[in-house]
C-alpha cells in the first residue's frame, strides 16, 4: 500500500522548479512562506505575483493560483499606491485554508470603494478582494496594519 501525505505536509519543489525567496517553514497543523523587506514599489507588485505562484506549486495548491495571485497584487499594489512603506507578504496553509497577510508599517485602514466609477483610475483592489476571497480583513498593530484574505479549494470562483 502507497504511502499518502497529507494535506497540511509541504511538498517538495518538482525537480528543476526554483525555490521562491523568502523563508517556507513548518508550523502546527500546515506550512507558512513569508517574504519580508520588500520595497514599496511597482515593480514589486509582478515580483510577489511570481513568488506566490512559486510558492503554491511548491505545496501543489495550483488550483488556487490565479485567485490568490490576484488577490495578493491587489493588496500589495494597495501597499505601493497608499502605505508607501516596506511590507511583508505571508502565506499560510493548513490543508483546508490558504491565508495571505500583507502587512505593511501605516495605521491608516483601508477604505473600500463600494461604488468605484467608471472613469477612476484605481479604486476596485478591495472590492475584487471581496468578491474572490472567502474571508477578507484587516487587523490594526503597534507598528502598522496588516490586511489578509483566506481562501478555501471549494470557494475559489472558477
Amino acid at each position: 500500500m502507497a504511502a499518502t501525505r497529507s494535506t497540511s505536509e509541504p511538498a517538495a519543489p518538482p525537480p528543476g522548479t526554483p525555490a521562491p525567496d523568502g523563508v517556507l517553514t513548518p508550523v502546527a497543523g500546515g506550512t507558512r512562506w513569508t517574504l519580508t523587506g520588500v520595497p514599496p514599489q511597482f515593480d514589486r507588485v509582478p515580483y510577489v505575483r511570481h513568488q506566490v505562484a512559486l510558492v503554491l506549486g511548491v505545496w501543489q495548491l495550483t488550483d488556487l493560483a490565479w485567485a490568490t495571485q490576484l488577490a495578493a497584487s491587489e493588496l500589495v499594489t494597495n501597499v505601493v499606491l497608499h502605505a508607501r512603506t516596506p511590507f511583508s507578504v505571508t502565506l499560510a496553509w493548513d490543508g483546508r485554508t490558504l491565508r495571505c497577510e500583507v502587512v505593511d508599517v501605516t495605521a491608516a485602514p483601508p477604505v473600500p470603494d463600494p461604488t468605484p466609477t467608471v472613469d477612476q483610475p484605481t479604486g476596485r483592489g478591495l472590492l475584487l478582494v471581496s468578491h474572490i476571497a472567502h474571508r477578507w480583513g484587516y487587523q490594526p498593530h503597534g507598528h502598522g496594519k496588516s490586511i489578509w484574505f483566506e481562501l478555501t479549494r471549494d470557494g475559489v470562483p472558477r
